[in-house]
C-alpha cells in the first residue's frame, strides 16, 4: 500500500472552524428561552385579552395574537453552515452536481426560517413540513450511509471487468470526511427535528389564537 500525497490541511482547518461555530450557534439556540415562550404563549394571550362591549354592556373576551415571537435565526446559521461545508468538503467521489441539490435545499430552509414571524402561521407550518423530512433523511439515511462507506483508502482497478490489478492508496481525507458528514448529519437531523416541533407548536398557537379572535368578534357582533 502506497502513501497518498499530502493533503492540504487548510480544508480541514476551515471545516473544523465552521463546525465549532455551528456547535456554538446550536448551544445558543438551545439556551434561548424558546420553551418558556411556548409555555407562556397561552398565558400571555389571556393576559392581553380584549373585551368587546355590546350595547347591553355584555363583555365578550377575545384572545389576541401573541406578541412573543419565537426566533428561528439559529436555523438560518445552521443551514448556511451546512451549505458551506457541503461545497468545501474534500471528497472526489462526490461530484459537485450531487452536492448542489442539498446546497439549494439548505438555502431554501434558511430563507423560510428568516421570513417566519409570529403573525404568519403558514410560514411556521411550511418550515415544519420542510424540517421533518430533512431531519428524518439526515438521521436515518445519510448518517448511517456515510458511516458505512467511511474508508481510509482509495482503490483503482481490480473490478470484475477490469484487466488492471487492484491498487489502493491510503486516503485519510476520504475517511475523516465521511465520518465528519456522519456526525454532521446526525447533529443536524436532531436539531431540525427539534425545530420542527417548535415550528408546529408555534403554528398551532397562532391558529388557535386566530380562531378564538374570530369567534369572539362574531359573538360581539351578534350581541350588538
Amino acid at each position: 500500500m502506497q502513501n497518498a500525497p499530502h493533503n492540504r490541511p487548510s480544508y480541514w482547518l476551515l471545516i473544523l472552524l465552521l463546525f465549532g461555530i455551528k456547535l456554538i450557534a446550536a448551544a445558543a439556540a438551545m439556551s434561548t428561552p424558546q420553551q418558556m415562550k411556548l409555555e407562556n404563549l397561552k398565558y400571555e394571550a389571556q393576559k392581553n385579552n380584549v373585551r368587546a362591549v355590546s350595547q347591553h354592556d355584555v363583555l365578550g373576551p377575545a384572545l389576541t395574537s401573541t406578541t412573543n415571537e419565537v426566533s428561528f435565526l439559529p436555523v438560518v446559521y445552521i443551514s448556511i453552515f451546512n451549505s458551506v461545508v457541503n461545497i468545501l468538503r474534500p471528497d472526489p467521489a462526490i461530484i459537485w452536481q450531487a452536492r448542489l441539490p442539498r446546497v439549494l435545499w439548505e438555502i431554501c430552509i434558511a430563507f423560510v426560517a428568516k421570513s417566519v414571524n409570529c403573525n404568519q402561521s403558514s410560514l411556521c407550518l411550511l418550515l415544519c413540513l420542510m424540517m421533518v423530512p430533512t431531519a428524518l433523511v439526515d438521521i436515518f439515511i445519510w448518517a448511517p450511509s456515510f458511516a458505512m462507506f467511511a474508508e481510509f483508502e482509495s482503490c483503482k482497478g481490480g473490478g470484475f471487468l477490469s484487466r488492471q490489478p487492484k491498487i489502493c492508496v491510503s486516503d485519510y481525507a476520504k475517511g475523516i470526511g465521511r465520518l465528519f458528514v456522519t456526525v454532521q448529519s446526525l447533529f443536524t437531523g436532531v436539531f431540525y427535528l427539534f425545530t420542527a416541533v417548535v415550528a408546529w407548536t408555534t403554528y398551532a398557537e397562532i391558529r388557535d389564537s386566530s380562531i378564538a379572535n374570530k369567534n369572539a368578534k362574531a359573538m360581539a357582533n351578534a350581541l350588538q
